[in-house]
C-alpha cells in the first residue's frame, strides 16, 4: 500500500457541489482535497447559466474555474484525473480514501459531492469509441461536430434539448428515442418543426458503427417490428439521463431505492464523519445553486465536527466577517409599542 497523505477534509467530486463544500471548509482553515476525475462535473453541461443569483450570465465552465480559484486562494488542493473507488473508517474514528490509481489518504472527515454521471447505452462500440465520436454532453463537445452529420440518442426533455442544440451546429441530425415524443410541449412542437431533424420514435440503438479511429455511424432498431438500419453519422451524443453511482460506498452509508445517499438537514449520513451533498444525495431539485447550499452546509457540519473531535467549540467564520470578534452595532431606530 502507497504511504498516505493525510488531511483535514477530502471532498470526492469538483462539480458545483464538491467545489462549493471545498470553498467553506479550506476558508474554515482546513487542510481540505478535492478528489475528482475532472472539473465542473455536470456543471460543464450548461452552457448558459442565467438564474445563479448574483450572476447575470456565466456558462457551467467559467462558474466552475471562478470557484476553483476561490478555494485555491484558501489553501485548498485539487487531485484531477482520477476516482476514488473505496472508503474505510479507521479504529481511530478517521478515515482511508483510496483511488483507482492507488492513492490513499488519511482524514477526519469526508464530503460526498461526485453527482450523478450520465447513464450509457450500454451496446457495442460505445466503449471503443467514447471521446472519438461518442459523447455524453452536447453542449461540451458539440461545436466539435459543427457541420456534420450527428444523431442524438435520448430521451424526455433532455433529449428534446440536446436535439434543439445539435439543431444549430448540424445539416442533419436523427433523433433516436425509444418511446413516443415526451416532455414539455413548447419543446416537442420546436423540435418537430425542423426540416434538418429525423425523428425515430420507437427506436433503440444497437450498435455503434467506426472505422478503428472515429464514429462512421450507428446501427438502430424499430422496436416495434424488430427491424435494424444504419444511419451514417459522425457523431453520437447520448443523452438518456443520469445515475447515481455509489456501489463503492453501499454498505457503508444509507441509500434510497435509487442509490442516492440518505442525508438530513444538515448533510449528515448515517455514519459520523461522513457527509454528503448536491444530486448524489436524496435531496429533491437537481439544481445548480441547490446543490451549492446543500454542500456549504455539509461542509460547515464537516468543519463543526472536525472541531468536536479536537476538544474546540465549532465557530464558524460568518460570511460579514472577516477575521477578529463579531462586533456589535447599535440599533439605527427602536420600534415603538
Amino acid at each position: 500500500m502507497n504511504q498516505a497523505s493525510e488531511y483535514d477534509a477530502i471532498v470526492v467530486g469538483a462539480g458545483i457541489a464538491g467545489l462549493s463544500a471545498a470553498l467553506y471548509l479550506s476558508r474554515q482553515g482546513l487542510k481540505t482535497l478535492v478528489i475528482s476525475k475532472d472539473l465542473g462535473g455536470q456543471l460543464l453541461m450548461a452552457g448558459t447559466i442565467e438564474n445563479y443569483p448574483g450572476i447575470k450570465v456565466t456558462s457551467g465552465a467559467e462558474l466552475a474555474m471562478a470557484i476553483e480559484d476561490q478555494v485555491k486562494t484558501f489553501g485548498g488542493e485539487f487531485r484531477y484525473g482520477d476516482v476514488v473507488n473505496k472508503i474505510e473508517r479507521l479504529e481511530d474514528g478517521r478515515f482511508m480514501v483510496s483511488t483507482e490509481m492507488g492513492a490513499n489518504y488519511i482524514c477526519e472527515a469526508v464530503v460526498l459531492a461526485f453527482g450523478k454521471i450520465p447513464i450509457k447505452m450500454g451496446i457495442e462500440g460505445e466503449k471503443e469509441y467514447d471521446g472519438r465520436g461518442v459523447s455524453y454532453c452536447s453542449i461540451c463537445d458539440g461545436p466539435l461536430f459543427k457541420g456534420k452529420v450527428t444523431a442524438v440518442v435520448g430521451k424526455g426533455i433532455q433529449g428534446l434539448d440536446a436535439v434543439l442544440h445539435m439543431a444549430e451546429l448540424s445539416p442533419k441530425i436523427y433523433y433516436v428515442t425509444p418511446t413516443k415524443l415526451f416532455g414539455e410541449e413548447e419543446l416537442i412542437d420546436a423540435v418537430k418543426s425542423l426540416d434538418n431533424v429525423v425523428i425515430m420514435e420507437y427506436h433503440r440503438p444497437v450498435k455503434v458503427l467506426g472505422d478503428g479511429s472515429k464514429v462512421t455511424g450507428l446501427l438502430v432498431e424499430d422496436i416495434k417490428n424488430k427491424v435494424e438500419k444504419e444511419i451514417q453519422v459522425e457523431g453520437i451524443f447520448v443523452e438518456l439521463g443520469y445515475e447515481a453511482k455509489t456501489d463503492f460506498v453501499k454498505g457503508l452509508v444509507e441509500l434510497n431505492e435509487k442509490n442516492e445517499i440518505i442525508i438530513n438537514k444538515i448533510g449528515e449520513t448515517n455514519v459520523e464523519g461522513l457527509f454528503a451533498a448536491g444530486d448524489v444525495t436524496d435531496i429533491p431539485y437537481k439544481q445548480a445553486v441547490i446543490s451549492a447550499g446543500e454542500a456549504v452546509k455539509a461542509a460547515l457540519s464537516a468543519f463543526s465536527y472536525i472541531q468536536r473531535r479536537r476538544g474546540r467549540k465549532g465557530a464558524v467564520l460568518g460570511d460579514w466577517r472577516k477575521t477578529g470578534k463579531v462586533k456589535k452595532e447599535k440599533p439605527a431606530f427602536k420600534l415603538g409599542l
